[in-house]
């Protein structure tokens, strides 16, 4: 990163609502899409490893909403909410349950895009379907929730899919009828199988509520980003999933797949064979980069000023001694659950100069010696971010 997530030093003007240029700021963004990550949060979610939820230790042992989904419900307001947001669980009958939040945009906080995908299941594990694109939204949940933008963002995970659309009509026909303005829709169903590696993404659009200007605006931030995918655009698409609920409700939206259409399709689909050991981890990756770029242009990043102390990470501890210090100091840390985790150090003006730790770790205690013999005196900042959420720390170099 060039950049640390919270701050942006150049601005991004758009000439429409579907023009594009090429951005720094969004560039950073879809570089921050970390494949540890996301495979955290799909392996989580898909049942392969613990969680704690509740305070509890505990399983999701499966997403099947007949056979009680709370606690998958429960597991992703507790992730919105370690990442500072604030969740709404819509109940919209005795069994169905969507859980979303909103990111308020700094210059229009009444309008919105939104990056969505159903979490709910027909079996056990089901991790492409549809963990893979609820894990993409995490993802997004993650980045962007250190980051300003311009216009607001829904990140939305929608309950009985597999019974009809049934949570996702909800909440657009609800949107609808309250005149909400919801400028684009980019929904996630079944991103992480490429079994013969061609990399092909399916777009699928309609020229419902101009759906299709959406789908090559997709197509723009693959190619303006190099992302390695190659894009197809499906109109009309399927109506299988969630983005058909806003379709006919008026607001754009496309789903983004892997081959539907095209012949490679999961063949363990709405079974508990979908595992994430059968599943291509960097196509994966790279289709999470082009939902959450996508997400990211539209919705604008915009400049933050200042730095501010944040301590979102839930049994994360971080200290450093000596600090103040001249030439080097001992940071200690202590990871409770075996996590994702990035530490960086910035300087005052919110600058990344230095990566400390980058990738996946066990739970445990380490240290780390930072030699500070290149930089000038003054204010840095340690931050730390896990699955979890996120936390900083002063380091004074005199």
């Amino acid at each position: 990163m060039k950049h640390i997530y919270f701050i942006f030093i150049f601005f991004f003007s758009i000439l429409s609502t579907y023009s594009q240029t090429y951005n720094t700021d969004v560039e950073d963004i879809i570089n921050d899409v970390n494949q540890d990550s996301l495979i955290h949060y799909m392996r989580e979610l898909s049942g392969e490893d613990s969680v704690t939820v509740n305070g509890e230790r505990t399983l999701i042992e499966y997403r099947v909403s007949n056979w009680g989904n709370d606690l998958t419900a429960d597991y992703l307001k507790e992730k919105l909410e370690g990442f500072g947001l604030t969740p709404v669980v819509q109940e919209y009958s005795s069994s169905g349950k969507n859980v979303y939040a909103v990111q308020e945009g700094s210059m229009y906080p009444d309008e919105y895009y939104m990056i969505c995908a159903h979490y709910d299941a027909v079996d056990y594990y089901c991790a492409d379907d549809n963990a893979s694109g609820s894990s993409a939204v995490l993802e997004a949940v993650r980045i962007f929730s250190e980051l300003d933008f311009e216009y607001s963002i829904i990140f939305a995970f929608w309950d009985e899919e597999e019974y009809g659309l049934i949570g996702s009509d909800y909440y657009a026909s609800q949107a609808a009828s309250n005149n909400d303005v919801i400028h684009a829709v980019i929904n996630m169903d079944m991103i992480s199988w490429d079994g013969d590696e061609d990399m092909v993404v399916e777009i699928h659009s309609s020229t419902l509520a101009n759906s299709d200007e959406l789908a090559d605006y997709i197509v723009n931030v693959n190619d303006i980003y190099n992302i390695p995918l190659t894009t197809t655009i499906e109109i009309p698409g399927t109506n299988a999933s969630d983005h058909a609920s806003f379709w006919y409700n008026g607001y754009p939206s496309a789903l983004i797949i892997e081959e539907y259409h095209g012949g490679d399709f999961n063949p363990y689909y709405h079974t508990e064979n979908d595992r994430i050991a059968i599943l291509n981890m960097p196509y994966f990756h790279e289709m999470a980069r082009l939902s959450i770029g996508t997400i990211a242009s539209k919705a604008v990043p915009s400049i933050q000023t200042s730095i501010k102390e944040i301590d979102l990470l839930a049994g994360f501890q971080l200290t450093s001694y000596p600090n103040p210090f001249d030439h080097e100091t001992n940071i200690s840390y202590t990871l409770p659950d075996n996590s994702y985790l990035r530490i960086s150090m910035v300087n005052s003006l919110g600058k990344e100069i230095r990566v400390l730790v980058d990738g996946m770790k066990q739970s445990g205690e380490y240290q780390i010696k930072l030699y500070a013999d290149d930089f000038p005196s003054g204010l840095y900042f340690l931050y730390s971010q896990t699955t979890e959420g996120t936390s900083t720390h002063k380091i004074l170099i005199n």
